[in-house]
């Protein structure tokens, strides 16, 4: 039994750590990063060029990931929450008339 314990103990460390340096991985943020240096950039030329400086010129316009997989993955997310949810208000219900 101890000897199972620490094994499983291990697995979860093994699992935690392996996500949180996953996520130093990520180039997503690094990609952010670089639009916003670019941003800057800009401003900074427009500036000395005398533009007129609008700010929303400058903010990186953010990018729409859905599509038709991820969108039928949230439906079905949602069905199987309202599906658990209200059976668990079953559960609890019938547990409440029955004592």
């Amino acid at each position: 039994m101890n000897k199972l314990l620490k094994f499983i103990g291990i697995i979860i460390i093994i699992l935690f750590l392996s996500l949180y340096f996953s996520k130093f991985s990520n180039s997503y943020y690094e990609e952010k990063a670089i639009l916003t240096e670019e941003s800057i950039k800009q401003y900074e030329k427009d500036l000395k060029n005398g533009k007129n400086i609008v700010s929303n010129n400058y903010i990186p316009k953010e990018k729409d990931y859905n599509n038709k997989a991820s969108k039928l993955g949230i439906k079905t997310s949602k069905l199987i929450e309202d599906l658990v949810n209200n059976t668990l208000k079953y559960i609890v219900k019938y547990m409440d008339n029955s004592s």
